[in-house]
C-alpha cells in the first residue's frame, strides 16, 4: 500500500508569502482583502477564531476532507466553509456530485486549473484514486504556478466569500417560504 502524506512545508517557509499569508506580489498588495490582512471585515462571526485564518495564510489550494466519503448523496460540513471564507481555492474528499451541490448554492469552483471530473465518479475506489493523482498533481506545481491560479481565481474566491456570508439569509428565506407552503 502507497502511503501519501501531503504537506508542503517549502510553502511554509517560502519567501513567497509574507506575513500576511499572501503573496508578496499577489493578493495583499494588489487588493488589500480585509479577511487576508485580518481587519475587520463587518462580519464578526468570520474572522480568525473562527475559521482558522493563521492556518491558512500558508496555503493556496486546501484539500478539504468531508465526514463521509462513501455516501450515497453529497453531504457537506462547516470543512468546506474554512477554504471559502479564507479565500482559498479546494478539492473536496467527499461523497460524488458534492461540487454539483455547491454549485446549486451559488458557489463556484475552479476548474480547469484543479480537475474536478472526481466529482462525478460513482465508484468510491475509482474517485479517490482519481483524486489522489490530481492531489499528486497540485503538490508538485511550483508555487508561482499556484501564486498565479489564486491570482487568477480571485473573483470567484470573492463571490463564494459573498454567497456564503449570505447563504444564512437565503436558505432561512427557502424555509420560511417553504413552511408557509404546508
Amino acid at each position: 500500500m502507497k502511503v501519501r502524506i501531503y504537506t508542503n512545508t517549502k510553502t511554509r517557509n517560502n519567501e513567497n508569502w509574507n506575513t500576511y499569508g499572501t503573496f508578496q506580489t499577489g493578493i495583499h498588495q494588489k487588493y488589500k482583502d480585509p479577511i487576508i490582512t485580518g481587519e475587520s471585515a463587518g462580519h464578526d462571526k468570520i474572522g480568525t477564531k473562527h475559521f482558522q485564518q493563521q492556518f491558512y495564510q500558508k496555503i493556496g489550494i486546501d484539500i478539504v476532507t468531508e465526514t463521509v466519503f462513501d455516501y450515497p448523496y453529497p453531504s457537506i460540513t462547516e470543512k468546506i466553509l474554512r477554504p471559502i471564507l479564507n479565500k482559498r481555492m479546494f478539492l473536496v474528499v467527499g461523497p460524488a456530485y458534492t461540487l454539483q451541490f455547491l454549485k446549486t448554492k451559488g458557489f463556484q469552483t475552479f476548474s480547469p486549473f484543479i480537475n474536478e471530473d472526481y466529482d462525478e465518479i460513482h465508484d468510491p475506489i475509482d474517485r479517490m484514486n482519481f483524486l489522489l493523482q490530481e492531489i499528486d498533481r497540485l503538490v508538485t506545481l511550483p508555487i508561482d504556478s499556484i501564486r498565479d491560479a489564486v491570482l487568477n481565481y480571485k473573483s470567484v474566491l470573492d463571490s463564494n466569500f459573498t454567497t456564503v456570508v449570505n447563504l444564512e439569509k437565503l436558505e432561512l428565506e427557502d424555509l420560511k417560504d417553504r413552511l408557509s407552503k404546508i
